[in-house]
């Protein structure tokens, strides 16, 4: 009876913490609506926008949101990975403030860098590192050390430092980090108060409080360094010989910090002398609480000395800075010193005390269900201090070696770990070995499954585990996004092969389908193949400007274009006027295919290690709007797509198909024993060492199969094998489409044939999938 009671007792306490934590979840959701609804990612790199951008990466990390995601991307590009932006090194400074591109090694020009190797890692493309591989190695071959004369720069400059080191494994930007920490550490830190001055203006007795003429200490600036500090620790390795310093640094600047933190939780904006500036300021006072969470969670802090503090500390950032909107207020507005002069109320937001808000949010979640991790040996799984765990297995009943993502109810998992929700925990293959996972949401932005990529032998079963901890970054193996400063392309890819489809600039052009590019390495390359082909644009006009136009073709096809094959894969496909390949359309009374036009919205759903997800809206045609919503998953060659039509006329029908080309007029197969149409073409170039693509559209219900010609002749194709719905759904149509290409994983038909039939074959027998 008593272990029952035991038990018992444990399932309300975990179901308690739960509770607490996917409110603070629901509460990161509203304040990241909020501020993303009410502001432009298209700002300036400089330290106000950049901090923010750091708690929405936290706030990614936690949740795997593709919105958030895209968020950043979309900052990253307008401020093209740079920080200030001027390329003449001996005019650049960081002696004194300033906010021009001149000011490249002003750390606050350098917090960007922070996100940029966040958003490299997801999707690694070198030119969104070179920037800061230029600037922070330049810095390290400095032989000054002053670069840190104010506390806000441990915040945005030492993090830089540490990810550069886990970028590029080079020992001097941990070398450069030491050496400028401890000129500042001279410059500013008191150790009798256990905190640090803003910067040397500050320092007693050249500026004293009114309480009796002591020592003033701003709150954003030890809150920039008590976070700063975290950010270090987290990055450097175990056996740094440097690391026992900056912990020493960490504990003393807590025990400070917690001495001053007032009756109502927060801390004011001068510190020791609430009468300088009195009430209550955010940006200060979620800096410490993250920091003192993190201390506390990863072993730096102990829980018993630091809790009550934390709790009122939260209390007052739930409490008084959450606004009812989702908006975060009582923030101290840019300054350097607690300003009584400033208004500082409900309605004083700015970027960076979102983005604080934030980080203590995120830290808050691991803090109360007890995830975060102290694993310090490298590359080991980062299990939580005391983990909980469950198991689920995965049978395979067929006769065929299967590699897929299969999925589970998110729910059910946290509510199995005993946890509010969230990437707060690792998958573990029966080797003991991390496995990539990808959390879904559903309409509503709520969370939905958990994605797992599984290999299971044929008629085999391979269990899991799935442990509390904090999980890697996972490389966006099945990623895409929209390219604004090309024909607003959609674009996404997994591992098996890419896609791209127009968008508004292209409206009425007479583009209509399905475009691919091939691929030939499990790893993103559309970012990079992006960037070098726009790159080769602005090549072009440098060389008109020098009378040397006539140069830039050759160039461009042997240096840049992404359409040839530079060790990567490339865009060789012809789509023109067509379905191309795989993509839906109407087919009106006559028997003729009423081409579809390009999209007119799209909303990116799912961007992760396992899947993309899109919806699109077309653009309206003659009373009909067309939707889709496609996905496609890590390890299949095929997409999946539901197409709804509005406004149907009368006898039309659905089709979906791909266009047959002259250079390959009987290269097509119609299967409907398997239900599938395929096709192998020789793409753009039949002359060149393009290879052979293969593609398929494949029908899980019934379809009427056939070969359709076109009346005209459009971009090289003749005619199009297509799949008509014969379903009773007439608005409706569900279908696979997918490629495979010779240069990479699929070298024949034959192959492609044995592809798409175990495609089918998985089809009607899934993967049995196991809680156990």
């Amino acid at each position: 009876m008593k272990k029952i009671f035991i038990l018992l007792s444990l399932i309300t306490s975990l179901s308690s913490v739960a509770g607490e934590s996917s409110e603070i979840l629901s509460l990161i959701s509203k304040v990241q609506t909020y501020w993303q609804s009410h502001n432009t990612p298209y700002c300036r790199g400089f330290w106000d926008n950049a901090a923010y951008f750091t708690g929405n990466m936290e706030a990614y990390r936690m949740t795997g949101r593709a919105e958030w995601y895209q968020y950043s991307d979309q900052w990253c590009r307008h401020n093209q990975w740079k920080g200030a932006k001027s390329n003449d090194k001996t005019q650049w400074k960081y002696q004194w403030y300033g906010e021009g591109d001149d000011f490249v090694l002003f750390g606050d020009w350098q917090i960007c860098f922070q996100t940029y190797v966040d958003m490299y890692h997801l999707v690694p493309a070198e030119y969104k590192v070179a920037r800061a591989k230029e600037v922070m190695g330049y810095e390290c071959d400095s032989q000054d050390d002053k670069f840190w004369w104010w506390a806000d720069a441990l915040y945005m400059v030492m993090p830089v430092m540490t990810k550069m080191y886990r970028l590029t494994g080079e020992q001097r930007y941990l070398d450069k980090l030491y050496a400028n920490f401890l000129w500042s550490d001279s410059l500013m830190w008191d150790a009798e108060a256990q905190l640090y001055y803003r910067d040397g203006k500050y320092i007693w007795p050249k500026v004293k409080t009114s309480c009796d003429g002591g020592k003033s200490f701003w709150a954003r600036g030890d809150g920039w360094v008590l976070a700063g500090l975290a950010k270090v620790l987290a990055d450097v390795p175990a056996d740094w010989e440097h690391k026992d310093f900056f912990v020493k640094r960490f504990q003393q600047l807590a025990e400070g910090v917690a001495r001053c933190q007032r009756p109502d939780g927060y801390w004011s904006r001068s510190m020791l002398c609430e009468g300088d500036a009195p009430g209550p300021e955010t940006s200060g006072t979620a800096f410490f609480c993250y920091g003192l969470e993190w201390g506390v969670n990863h072993g730096y802090l102990d829980r018993a000395k630091y809790s009550d503090v934390i709790e009122k500390a939260w209390k007052y950032l739930r409490g008084t800075a959450l606004q009812e909107d989702g908006s975060v207020g009582y923030v101290q507005p840019i300054g350097e010193k607690p300003d009584p002069t400033r208004i500082v109320d409900a309605k004083s937001q700015a970027p960076f005390g979102t983005g604080a808000w934030l980080l203590a949010a995120c830290e808050r979640v691991r803090y109360v269900d007890g995830t975060a991790s102290q694993e310090k040996r490298p590359g080991a799984p980062r299990l939580a201090v005391s983990p909980r765990e469950m198991s689920f297995s995965v049978e395979n009943t067929t006769a065929d070696n299967r590699e897929e993502v299969v999925s589970l109810d998110a729910e059910t998992v946290f509510a199995r770990l005993g946890i509010g929700g969230g990437r707060q925990f690792i998958v573990l293959d029966g080797d003991g070995v991390e496995q990539p996972y990808q959390i879904t949401y559903d309409s509503e932005r709520q969370f939905d499954q958990i994605l797992v990529y599984v290999k299971v032998a044929p008629r085999s079963t391979q269990t899991f585990r799935i442990v509390t901890g904090e999980p890697k970054y996972y490389r966006l193996d099945a990623n895409g996004r929209v390219y604004p400063n090309r024909e607003d392309d959609l674009t996404w890819e997994t591992d098996r092969n890419a896609w791209r489809f127009y968008g508004p600039k292209m409206h009425g052009k007479g583009v209509t389908g399905f475009d691919l590019f091939c691929k030939n390495q499990p790893a993103p390359i559309q970012d990079q193949l992006y960037q070098n082909e726009l790159t080769s644009y602005g090549v072009n006009e440098g060389l008109k400007r020098q009378g040397r136009g006539g140069e830039w073709a050759q160039i461009h096809r042997d240096v840049y274009t992404y359409h040839r094959d530079k060790g990567q894969g490339m865009d060789a496909y012809t789509v023109g006027k067509t379905l191309g390949a795989g993509a839906p359309a109407l087919m009106a009374k006559d028997g003729s295919l009423v081409m579809p036009d390009v999209w007119q919205e799209v909303q990116i759903l799912e961007n992760g290690p396992l899947r993309f997800a899109v919806e699109e809206k077309m653009y309206e045609q003659n009373g009909v709007r067309e939707t889709r919503g496609i996905r496609q998953d890590k390890g299949d060659h095929m997409a999946f797509c539901e197409v709804r039509y509005e406004g149907m006329p009368e006898g039309s029908q659905i089709v979906s198909g791909i266009v047959v080309h002259e250079s390959q007029p009987d290269a097509y197969v119609i299967d409907r024993k398997n239900g599938y149409v395929a096709y192998s073409d020789a793409m753009d170039t039949p002359r060149g060492q393009n290879g052979q693509v293969y593609l398929a559209c494949l029908y899980p219900d019934k379809v009427t199969m056939k070969y359709l010609p076109l009346a005209e002749k459009a971009a090289g194709g003749i005619g199009h094998v297509v799949g008509v719905n014969a379903g009773k759904k007439s608005n409706v149509f569900n279908y696979w489409f997918g490629s495979g290409w010779s240069g990479y994983d699929v070298s024949t038909m034959s192959v492609w044939k044995a592809v798409l039939d175990a495609k089918v074959r998985a089809l009607k027998e899934p993967l049995k999938v196991n809680v156990k």
